[in-house]
């Protein structure tokens, strides 16, 4: 990618608006804008700029990931980078990678797939009634294996970034943290319940309040009846867990 200083222009030879001495030969690669004095070239910062050096960070990085996830998923073809820094549509998925990492977003392909199966823009996504209903259709709409995938996933994430075995990710697991993992979907139920692990943090490391929240949020009624009715799932979840020595 491209620097995002803008390059010094050539020397122009025109006499028609500058004297000879103060003939402009800095010029702005991104807005073409002409300066005669070099610190005021150096100095300059345009909107453009900024875009690019913001692209070149992991928020921009992934932004351009997502915009480009968007765009496939309509059987588009999506522009080069430079397109997408003078789009509209650039700080609206800037803010949505913000969002997607403040709130631990699940996956955020689902998520954009959704956005689209319900005709909801870019700028819609970051509203806390479309985030909800998303978690809804996690719920709902995935599959008990597809849930227990993405708990693993999380796992398996959480598990590299502290250099642990993810059988040892109970052991670390603040129970805040699991409180907010359970909350935002990234660990589900359909895993958790069959975890020795995590019944043992639960016996042994969770307060009494703590308590409280996970079994408002884990409601062992409905998951009973949850269970009944995937008998043919449980099986698959146990060898899951037996494997991963959970």
């Amino acid at each position: 990618m491209t620097s995002t200083r803008p390059t010094i222009g050539p020397r122009t030879r025109t006499r028609s608006k500058y004297p000879d001495d103060v003939t402009p030969r800095f010029t702005c690669q991104w807005c073409h804008h002409v300066f005669v004095r070099e610190d005021r070239y150096l100095a300059h910062e345009c909107k453009q700029m900024k875009r690019m050096a913001e692209l070149k960070t992991p928020t921009g990085q992934a932004a351009w990931q997502f915009y480009q996830t968007w765009m496939k998923k309509q059987g588009r073809m999506p522009p080069p980078a430079s397109s997408f820094l003078s789009s509209k549509y650039y700080r609206t998925f800037i803010n949505f990678t913000k969002f997607a990492k403040n709130t631990n977003l699940p996956t955020p392909e689902k998520f954009i797939w959704l956005m689209l199966q319900k005709d909801y823009p870019p700028v819609l996504w970051c509203n806390d009634e479309v985030y909800t209903m998303y978690l809804e259709f996690l719920d709902y709409k995935t599959t008990p294996i597809e849930q227990v995938k993405l708990s693993i996933e999380t796992l398996l994430i959480y598990a590299d970034k502290h250099e642990v075995d993810i059988k040892e990710s109970f052991e670390k697991l603040l129970p805040t943290e699991v409180i907010h993992m359970v909350r935002t979907r990234q660990l589900s139920p359909w895993l958790l319940l069959f975890c020795p692990s995590f019944k043992k943090m639960f016996k042994e490391r969770v307060s009494p309040e703590q308590k409280i929240i996970l079994e408002m949020l884990i409601r062992a009624d409905h998951w009973s009846k949850q269970f009944e009715t995937h008998a043919d799932t449980i099986e698959k979840i146990k060898h899951y867990v037996q494997e991963l020595r959970l």
